[in-house]
């Protein structure tokens, strides 16, 4: 009796049903199609494992999913026009010895750039201009491209820059060829390339939609080299969020063609796995667990993707932890078509429960006595199938006080705890086995120095050099982003909102700088090149540009004669002002010198004495800076960890698609063991 009596028939990407359509008129010509590359993000990690490269904004690329499965995601957050690329050279059709190939893959639009019509999406045909050449429409420096996307501006014949709704894309440098594509639609690109005739039949078509939203036969120039070798995109500013999916390069053949099925983890739930299995259209799977009996599975079964376990009581709409025995072993799986036989995909499965990553602590405030801030961290990128990780606390105080609990917190979140005391932080999520850490908050800190330069007088201003210069007429003045309300009554409700728009400067030149102390032991790690003000009540600004015209980024502060027992806390504010504090003042008239009593800039960073910080030009401020001196002689962390992780050189070794691998014959890669990275070459 196999192990699993039902087949499971999931969709697991936006066009499944479509595409398997496509591939079945394919087959209807073909005797088989061998696919040559083939990428659906099931199996990936992370990023690096996919090939995707962005050249100046790596953090912009993710590996996101959703009820269909996984996808690469590139957002450009608040950056100018970026690339990103992927490269699967020519060598896949030139050993394939064929004319003719195919191309499709599935992208998405979650949000366009609301600043720029700039994006492009192109096939490359060579693998050095994505490099040579980022964040620039690809077309610009280089022949070699099968296809080609490009917005078009309103003055060109497209729309105005706009985060949702429509876009029109020229088609292959063709303004006069457009194809409009909606924001949040999923769609998919197919390309038939001839190699001799030198044309690409396209085509794209929108998920749920039979017709075309475009098709046609691109004529490829002379000179142009005809093997495809990968996909580069141009996000445009700013916030563009694209998505791509089940990128497939593939070849029809005349004689029967079995390709290798796919195995990837996709459930887990205490000592129960459960695996979906891929294949083609014209394709029989086979498999065999632990030598037991033979099954097969044809597609128009499963459309492709089969659902294996090795629960023999498997029930894919359980919602609660599985309690069942289940089986550890090998699971051999392979396809056929016609007269071939696939090669043989082993999988190693794996039944012992997996344990959770310890939460790590880190202090991110510190006051006077043993009061502070804890940022919690629960790292899932060693996790097989990454988790969503949740976080419970107790804190346990010294003196017999309250206890202080809370539960189901994300990585990320931050901890006050009061006094003296016990931390304990469990790391859980469905299906895995928690693990519990402890932080021991037993160091006392006292505050050794203010330099509060939001509350300087003028007095503060002329000891460290700066000199009287009028009043701010700037953005920090117009934008009217420092501001209080004055509570009129007893309670807060008949407000009113005033700006704080006249600002006393103070300023301290260039060439005025002999050393690089601002005052006391607060610092430039070098003699500034800008001029440097005092905003009186805001903080300290720094002016963008030097005298010969050159405009710095950010300039690095210290704290000298500081060790790592120590701490300093940094509070400041950004975007002139945006991210700074609104009190509520009582009285029966608005009362400036109350607010410029009070500190209205956030705590922006938590620093050991010996780090340096940073100050970005002009729209940044740094308001004050505090030093916090260790009153204890030990590791001033106090974290320790009494979690039962197996630490055992025998633990199971996994690969980065969490799949359990035989430790004894490991192939050149990434694998997981005890938690933890390792690199087989």
């Amino acid at each position: 009796m196999p192990l699993i009596n039902n087949i499971i028939i999931k969709f697991m990407k936006k066009f499944y049903l479509f595409l398997s359509a496509l591939l079945v008129c394919t087959l209807s010509a073909h005797a088989g199609t061998k696919l040559l590359y083939y990428q659906t993000f099931e199996t990936a990690s992370d990023v690096a494992s996919t090939g995707w490269v962005s050249p100046s904004l790596s953090a912009g690329l993710a590996i996101g999913s959703d009820d269909y499965g996984k996808f690469l995601s590139f957002s450009i957050g608040a950056n100018n026009d970026r690339s990103c690329h992927l490269i699967w050279g020519s060598d896949l059709i030139k050993t394939a010895g064929v004319t003719s190939y195919s191309l499709s893959f599935d992208f998405s639009a979650t949000a366009w750039g609301n600043s720029h019509t700039s994006a492009d999406l192109a096939v490359m045909s060579d693998e050095t201009t994505c490099t040579k050449h980022p964040n620039s429409n690809f077309r610009t420096y280089s022949k070699n491209w099968l296809f080609d996307l490009t917005q078009l501006s309103s003055t060109t014949g497209g729309n105005a820059a706009a985060a949702s709704g429509n876009q029109v894309f020229a088609i292959c440098g063709d303004s006069s060829n457009t194809v409009t594509l909606s924001s949040g639609a999923f769609y998919t690109m197919s390309l038939d390339i001839d190699t001799l005739a030198r044309t690409v039949d396209y085509a794209i078509y929108q998920s749920g939609v039979s017709k075309a939203v475009c098709q046609g036969v691109y004529s490829v120039p002379e000179g142009t080299d005809m093997n495809a070798t990968g996909l580069y995109y141009l996000g445009a500013r700013y916030s563009s969020v694209t998505l791509f999916d089940n990128i497939k390069e593939s070849v029809d053949l005349k004689q029967d063609v079995a390709n290798k099925p796919t195995a990837t983890l996709k459930g887990i739930n205490n000592q129960q796995r459960v695996y979906s299995l891929g294949f083609i259209s014209g394709e029989t799977l086979h498999y065999v667990f632990n030598d037991g009996p033979e099954q097969s599975v044809s597609y128009a079964d499963c459309d492709g993707v089969f659902t294996w376990s090795n629960n023999p009581n498997y029930n894919p709409d359980n919602e609660k932890p599985v309690t069942d025995p289940c089986q550890s072993g090998t699971l051999k799986i392979w396809t056929t078509s016609g007269s071939a036989t696939s090669d043989i995909a082993t999988v190693d499965v794996d039944n012992d429960e997996v344990a959770l990553p310890a939460t790590t602590a880190s202090i991110a405030a510190v006051e006077d006595g043993y009061g502070k801030s804890y940022k919690l961290i629960a790292d899932n990128s060693t996790t097989p199938l990454a988790p969503k990780l949740f976080i419970d606390y107790t804190f346990t105080p010294k003196d017999g006080g309250a206890v202080i609990t809370g539960s189901d917190l994300s990585s990320g979140s931050t901890v006050t705890v009061p006094s003296a005391g016990t931390l304990e932080l469990t790391t859980k999520a469905f299906g895995y086995q928690s693990t519990t850490s402890t932080v021991v908050n037993d160091h006392k800190f006292a505050q050794a120095e203010d330099y509060n330069l939001a509350h300087w007088t003028a007095a503060d201003a002329t000891k460290a050099g700066f000199t009287a210069n009028g009043t701010v007429s700037n953005h920090y003045s117009d934008y009217g982003r420092y501001y209080w309300y004055t509570v009129k009554g007893k309670e807060i409700g008949d407000t009113v909102r005033t700006a704080y728009n006249t600002i006393n400067c103070y300023k301290k030149a260039a060439t005025d700088w002999k050393d690089s102390v601002v005052i006391g032991k607060l610092a430039f790690t070098a003699i500034p090149a800008v001029d440097v003000s005092i905003f009186e009540g805001i903080g300290l600004y720094l002016d963008g540009q030097t005298a010969a015209g050159k405009w710095i980024s950010s300039l690095y502060f210290v704290v000298n004669g500081l060790t790592d027992n120590d701490f300093i806390t940094v509070s400041g504010t950004s975007n002139y002002g945006s991210t700074s504090l609104h009190p509520y003042i009582q009285g029966s008239a608005p009362d400036q010198t109350a607010y410029l009593t009070m500190n209205n800039a956030p705590v922006i960073g938590v620093y050991k004495g010996t780090s340096q910080f940073s100050l970005y030009r002009v729209s940044d401020i740094l308001a004050r800076v505090q030093v916090f001196k260790d009153q204890t002689a030990n590791d001033p962390t106090g974290i320790k960890t009494i979690n039962t992780i197996e630490t055992s050189s025998d633990a199971p070794v996994y690969n980065i698609s969490g799949v359990r691998v035989n430790k004894d014959h490991l192939l050149p890669g990434i694998y997981i063991q005890n938690g933890k990275k390792f690199i087989v070459k």
